[in-house]
């Protein structure tokens, strides 16, 4: 895979409206213990968690290139929490969210990140959206013998045989989602295509999955233009992508980037034609370009389950925000936690081991027991305090989880921009042999 690397300049251009639109959203939350960021670490706001809290920490974007994301995700985390707080399964132990900025950056995420494990009384972390983030804080998660859940679009994936941490992968495989977008793409006739990408690395295996798949269904697969936030113009970027000269080009960046090459896109006449990744499923992109330059663009994403558009509006109800795709898995991070500790409390009377919590996960997603769907989960903990068993229908369906913890659903959903919606047009499956090898019969 060939790539070329194209400065771009950054727009701090919706700072403040974030920030006011953050501290609106967070007033609005019922919750019960609610921390806020300052100089990247956490702070309170006069509260302090119990003695007895069960703390879970994550650090989130609210600066930075993902910053449209740390909000709503946030939100997530807190709505999930107040529900398991309103109920008593955990011997009057209430779930307790300990925060930082990641800046949206690799060094002073992780370093953030490792402060508040370093705190020594988390058991739990969740995320982050900054892949690099994660396996920077592995050893740290393992030494203090953490369940790391990994919930975003963009997760690491990885693991460890050690039985004193476990980790889990909420989201699907990047690599389904990329060869969903190259069939569909070829489907659509393009012969010739490139990606856009962040210098991460899920952009770099969605770009290396698309390209296998793309060229193997007969297409030619163009160089991959690395996309950098630090100098240069959008002049340079489309002066590449005129000489390379694709049928179409899929961006696979924060919503941040793409609205600033979709409006230049817009005031050049809209040469070309673009798909759009998993990460753009977000109404921060629709708001920053304006009406009509995203009309009739079509991207991938994951299949969020018959119950989305549901949880869309319960989020929406409760928050006072719209939902990002990925806000669907971070509600979803803390009701799985909740309900495997509601079961390994109700059989032991303690928090389950890195090694024990597996076993709690995979049974409180198997089928066969009472379904609890994300509106209920102070049911759910109730049911499993008296020992029953229960299936969490999440705000991102059904979980299958295999013995490694990952998530096997990897159906991909095709949509396509309406207005101010993403409208589902078609699903799409790959099987491994395509991922592995491009082609669906080898």
């Amino acid at each position: 895979m060939r790539r070329t690397d194209v400065p771009l300049l950054k727009s701090g251009k919706h700072a403040a409206r974030k920030r006011r639109l953050r501290r609106r959203v967070l007033a609005r939350l019922p919750v019960t213990s609610l921390l806020f960021i300052a100089s990247g670490c956490i702070a309170t706001d006069g509260t302090h968690a119990p003695s007895n809290a069960i703390h879970i920490g994550t650090v989130l974007p609210f600066s930075g290139e993902r910053a449209s994301s740390g909000v709503a995700l946030e939100g997530a985390m807190r709505l999930a929490m107040d529900a398991v707080n309103s109920e008593t399964g955990f011997s009057g132990q209430s779930l307790w969210l300990d925060l930082g900025d990641s800046h949206s950056d690799d060094a002073r995420g992780t370093g953030n990140a490792l402060e508040l494990i370093k705190q020594g009384q988390m058991p739990f972390f969740v995320g982050t959206e900054e892949p690099g983030i994660a396996f920077q804080i592995t050893d740290a998660i393992k030494s203090h013998e953490m369940v790391h859940l990994m919930p975003g679009l963009t997760s690491a994936q990885f693991h460890d045989p050690s039985a004193k941490a476990a980790w889990f992968r909420l989201s699907p495989s990047v690599s389904y989602l990329a060869c969903a977008l190259a069939k569909h793409m070829r489907a659509d006739g393009i012969e010739k295509a490139n990606l856009l990408i962040d210098p991460d690395d899920y952009s770099s295996t969605f770009a290396t999955i698309f390209s296998r798949v793309f060229t193997a269904n007969g297409g030619t697969s163009l160089p991959i233009l690395v996309v950098t936030p630090q100098g240069g113009s959008l002049a340079d970027l489309f002066a590449t992508l005129s000489r390379l000269s694709p049928d179409a080009s899929a961006l696979i960046t924060s919503p941040a980037v793409a609205a600033g090459i979709l409006q230049e896109w817009a005031v050049r006449g809209k040469p070309g034609k673009w798909y759009l990744g998993p990460t753009l499923n977000n109404p921060e992109l629709v708001r920053n370009v304006p009406m009509g330059v995203l009309e009739g663009l079509q991207g991938i994403s994951a299949d969020l389950g018959e119950r989305a558009g549901d949880f869309e509006d319960f989020f929406e109800a409760n928050t006072g925000i719209p939902p990002l795709a990925g806000s669907h898995y971070y509600y979803d991070a803390v009701a799985l936690l909740a309900l495997a500790n509601a079961e390994s409390f109700a059989q032991t009377g303690t928090l389950p081991s890195p090694a024990a919590i597996k076993d709690h996960m995979l049974r409180i997603t198997a089928p066969g027991g009472t379904v609890v769907a994300f509106d209920q989960l102070a049911q759910g903990v109730a049911l499993l305090s008296t020992q029953q068993k229960v299936q969490y229908q999440g705000a991102a369906g059904f979980y299958t989880l295999n013995s490694l913890g990952d998530t096997t659903q990897n159906r991909g959903v095709i949509w396509e921009i309406k207005g101010t919606r993403f409208n589902t047009i078609d699903y799409l499956q790959c099987v491994p042999g395509e991922v592995e090898t491009g082609a669906e019969n080898q």
